[in-house]
């Protein structure tokens, strides 16, 4: 007796979403296209994102993913040949677009104490919020324990804990699992349903369950710690698009705020990452060590690199005021004016915002990196922590209205500086 399992899968992107291809044409950067010149997320981007995942969450993910000489595969699609090898038990299809998208451009530039790298600026396109994609899993004979597993994933991307794409503990490839069907067929007795199953066809329900509401309610045991932020804007925040959607906006302003493609300020995960890890190195005493350990540190001389134990979400604003603000440079020497330096910025007030952040729990000494997270928090609610550009002129400050660590509200802790309490009495 064999069986096969399919899970069909809705996604919709909650972050903007970056899958390279390897290509520059257009950026330094390009997202990956099919045949049609609509993005794509292949099945290896998926295979590898979930194999990552379960290679903490489960016990032997060898057995589930199979191998090859002994040594595990990558993308699930090794066959037996009688050689120390095992087939995967897992298969994954690409993710097609069944939605409208749109393709952003997003500037970047490395920084070091909040100060840009030399030659350090790139650009690169991604994939815009809430575009939404199908995908197909389909699993053969396996355990229970196996397929809870791969349910633990779908669940885990649903919360936006497992990300796919680059740039991931920045806010980027986050998801919501907005539909999921199971299809089983026990063979040899199902031969004929199997026969006549189109795992491809999409729009056909025929053999398929519902079980978006198990994924929605399924207990979670991941081994992250998840602080979430309710946030209110103290005046206005400056994070520049460089590349202008509207062209109104070229007749109206010089530089405009970071948004969606329908308009919907942003602050990307990258400006909270680098405003946190800035101030989390003050408060280590600049121990660089143990920065790059939590934070992750790439060094290509030393071949060195190693990923964030720190996962930021991307931070929609909205219930703001939007202004133009007209402004002149200062002369560093002279301290006046610049001739014909005049120039004006689009900006938001007064908006709000949450935001996520998810520490893993093999983190670096964790108790320490807990409290020195939540005193970030507390800096950041009584403003000495900003976030963005123009931050000397008061640009980039939030007050912290609400936080809660793991569902437990801490809020009256926060407002006291009392890191203990905030952290469980365990910092």
């Amino acid at each position: 007796m064999s069986t096969l399992t399919y899970y069909r899968i809705k996604l919709q992107l909650a972050s903007p979403l970056a899958v390279g291809s390897g290509e520059d044409s257009n950026t330094d950067s390009d997202v990956i296209l099919d045949s049609s010149g609509a993005p794509i997320i292949p099945a290896t981007s998926i295979a590898g994102a979930v194999r990552h995942f379960l290679g903490v969450e489960c016990d032997d993910k060898s057995m589930l993913f199979g191998y090859v000489n002994g040594k595990n595969g990558n993308n699930g699609n090794n066959v037996d040949n009688g050689n120390d090898s095992l087939e995967s038990k897992v298969k994954f299809y690409d993710a097609v677009l069944i939605s409208d998208s749109f393709i952003t451009v997003r500037d970047s530039v490395a920084l070091e104490n909040k100060v840009g790298v030399k030659g350090a600026k790139f650009d690169k396109e991604a994939v815009e919020t809430d575009s939404v994609f199908e995908t197909l899993i389909e699993l053969r004979n396996v355990s229970e324990d196996e397929e809870n597993a791969i349910l633990d994933a779908v669940s885990a991307i649903d919360s936006g804990l497992l990300r796919i794409g680059s740039k991931t503990t920045r806010g980027y490839g986050e998801f919501r699992v907005t539909e999921i069907k199971k299809a089983v067929f026990c063979l040899p007795d199902d031969r004929k349903e199997w026969v006549e199953f189109l795992p491809y066809d999409f729009s056909s329900d025929k053999c398929y369950t519902d079980i978006l509401h198990e994924i929605k309610n399924r207990k979670q045991n991941f081994n992250y710690t998840r602080i979430h932020l309710e946030l209110k804007q103290r005046g206005a925040v400056s994070i520049r698009s460089y590349t202008v959607k509207n062209a109104n906006d070229i007749k109206t302003a010089d530089f405009v705020q970071l948004s969606t493609n329908d308009g919907v300020p942003v602050i990307p995960g990258t400006s909270w990452a680098g405003a946190f890890r800035k101030r989390f190195s003050d408060f280590t005493g600049k121990d660089k060590e143990y920065v790059n350990n939590v934070w992750g540190n790439v060094d290509i001389e030393k071949n060195i690199q190693s990923k964030s134990k720190i996962i930021f979400s991307e931070s929609r604003l909205a219930n703001y005021v939007e202004k133009k603000i007209d402004r002149n440079a200062i002369d560093r020497f002279s301290a006046g004016t610049k001739d014909g330096a005049l120039y004006s910025e689009k900006t938001v007030y007064n908006g709000k915002c949450s935001l996520n952040i998810d520490i893993k729990n093999d983190v670096a000494e964790p108790d320490k990196c807990m409290k020195i997270i939540s005193a970030v928090i507390c800096d950041l609610d009584r403003g000495y922590l900003a976030v963005g550009g123009l931050t000397s002129v008061g640009r980039g400050l939030f007050s912290v209205e609400k936080v809660t660590i793991d569902n437990a509200d801490v809020t009256e802790a926060m407002k006291r500086a009392d890191i203990q309490g905030m952290t469980g009495g365990n910092a």
